[in-house]
């Protein structure tokens, strides 16, 4: 299991805590100021 696996496993289980079912889509971050990874669907979960 690589570093990008387990973030998407974790950001899933946490979004599925709390009531989401959006996907935790987990991509190296296209703007390096912002880190390393970004998870993609934590903000359209958020809305919801």
């Amino acid at each position: 299991m690589n570093i990008q696996q387990l973030l998407s496993q974790k950001i899933s289980q946490a979004m599925v805590a709390v009531g989401s079912n959006a996907d935790a889509l987990v991509k190296p971050s296209a703007k390096v100021q912002f880190g390393d990874y970004q998870a993609n669907g934590i903000m359209a979960a958020a809305k919801s």
